[in-house]
């Protein structure tokens, strides 16, 4: 059981992040100040600076919220008998949802989280815990003779989320893309692409 004290720091935490998730949806990331974000979640700005460093602090933590809830999918998907096949497509089908629930947030977090790790250097550990994610799914479908073991587990995992990054910045550009139908497709053809032979 938790202190207290270390409920309330969570509850802080958590209001910081949702404030920021609104205002970088309302205003964009660039416009959204830390006094903004500490004003939204009804908090000092050096309680703000307690928990965070910046804004860029702050979208690596929404980031990694983002990849917790890969996760808990990856174990929902892990725990049910379903094909390879069906728990790659739930992973891609989950971001179409999000996508149509929350596209203005969605394109801004990507294209800033594209932004900051490309200059700090932080994707390669966030797409290293992405990709050891969907390792789960390759080295279960080899396991179950599903998946294709001509090529090492952790290269397939990469292409299944070369992909699924790919259809990302494609949605992000196109208003009017079909994420829904796109997202189908790049499943399906990962899927077929690392079927056993």
């Amino acid at each position: 059981m938790i202190s207290k004290r270390e409920q309330n720091k969570r509850d802080t935490n958590d209001r910081l992040l949702l404030a920021a998730r609104i205002l970088f949806s309302a205003k964009g990331f660039a416009s959204t100040t830390v006094d903004d974000i500490a004003e939204r979640a009804e908090v000092s700005r050096a309680t703000f600076f307690n928990y965070f460093q910046g804004k860029d602090s702050v979208l690596e933590a929404l980031h990694s919220d983002h990849l917790d809830q890969l996760a808990a999918l990856v174990d929902q998907l892990m725990e049910s008998p379903m094909p390879t096949s069906d728990r790659i497509s739930r992973i891609f089908q989950d971001f179409a949802q999000q996508a149509i629930m929350h596209p203005r947030y969605l394109r801004m977090v990507t294209a800033e989280l594209e932004r900051d790790f490309a200059s700090s250097g932080a994707g390669a550990a966030h797409d290293h815990r992405f990709h050891v994610e969907l390792l789960r799914i390759v080295t279960a479908g080899i396991e179950a003779g599903e998946v294709r073991s001509d090529y090492p587990p952790l290269f397939l995992a990469q292409m299944i989320g070369g992909t699924y990054g790919a259809l990302v910045r494609f949605w992000r550009q196109d208003a009017d893309y079909d994420v829904v139908g796109e997202f189908d497709r790049g499943a399906r053809y990962v899927a077929e692409g690392i079927a056993a032979r």
